[in-house]
């Protein structure tokens, strides 16, 4: 039986919607979406969770899910997985540690995550820094990157 469980985060000006599917207690698919709704509605664990994983102090295995994807996809995600919050890697950098020559195919592998944040694709950039392809939206891209970058200089700068 799959249950859907919905949650909102604030996230510098905006509210992030998050939907979540869950499928024997594991989280099977995420989509993150900008929503009008206003507000701090950070208090569901699930909320808290992912707002860790996005400011850097859990990592996505903090939230029991399932992935299912080719082999290929499963060994993209994984490096995908390795990308600490605050950072990026190019779309050839990943093809090259997955032992393939094709960034698009990459790319292809990282539209296919059904778990956006948890693996998070969102740190994925095109080889001159752009921001490019994201299932979510380029919109929700840029801002969990921004939202990444402050988190990482806040706490750089108050340790």
């Amino acid at each position: 039986m799959i249950k859907t469980e919905v949650c909102f985060l604030r996230i510098l000006d905006h509210t992030l919607k998050i939907r979540a599917h869950w499928e024997h207690g594991l989280v099977v698919c995420i989509k993150p979406a900008i929503s009008d709704i206003s507000g701090d509605r950070t208090s569901s664990p699930l909320a808290r969770k992912f707002m860790g994983i996005l400011q850097g102090g859990l990592n996505g295995s903090s939230i029991p899910f399932k992935a299912a994807g080719t082999a290929f996809q499963k060994r993209v995600w994984d490096v995908t997985c390795g990308i600490p919050s605050g950072g990026m890697k190019t779309y050839g950098e990943i093809a090259s540690e997955v032992d393939c020559r094709s960034p698009r195919a990459v790319g292809q592998a990282l539209k296919a995550n059904p778990l956006p944040i948890i693996i998070p694709c969102h740190r994925v950039i095109g080889k001159q820094g752009d921001l490019v392809g994201f299932s979510c939206g380029l919109e929700v891209k840029a801002l969990l990157l921004q939202f990444e970058a402050n988190a990482k200089f806040s706490s750089e700068y108050t340790s």
